[in-house]
């Protein structure tokens, strides 16, 4: 004999808060974790997860870019400071650009205006 399942009720979609979507996004970001796997054990689909990244990443850089086009930028602390400042000496500087979806992108001395501006606006895209 097979089992059959009867629903006896509509279930009504779930509604997730900022904050919730932001530490399930955050999860999802940890190297250790695929987005797949953070999905299922909170039971939406990948593809819902993808979405609220992009969302959450084009509020980031709506609200952190002014009309400017200039966005915050934070000082390292010493001792990153002073290895930066020591492979400098040596004629390897860098510029290290952080994006709010926790990629890193390193740009070392002499760099192509035009190529880094569409790794940008690829990157911002996602």
């Amino acid at each position: 004999m097979t089992a059959i399942e009867v629903i006896t009720s509509v279930q009504r979609r779930r509604r997730w808060s900022r904050d919730e979507k932001l530490r399930i996004v955050a999860e999802s970001a940890q190297p250790e974790r695929t987005a797949s796997q953070v999905a299922r054990a909170h039971g939406i689909a990948p593809s819902q997860l993808f979405t609220w990244r992009r969302q959450l990443l084009s509020e980031a850089l709506a609200g952190g870019v002014g009309g400017d086009g200039f966005v915050p930028v934070a000082i390292a602390n010493e001792a990153a400071g002073a290895a930066r400042a020591a492979s400098a000496a040596v004629g390897e500087s860098a510029i290290e650009i952080r994006l709010p979806n926790g990629i890193v992108i390193v740009v070392r001395n002499v760099v192509e205006v035009e190529p880094l501006r569409r790794v940008l606006s690829a990157l911002g895209g996602r």
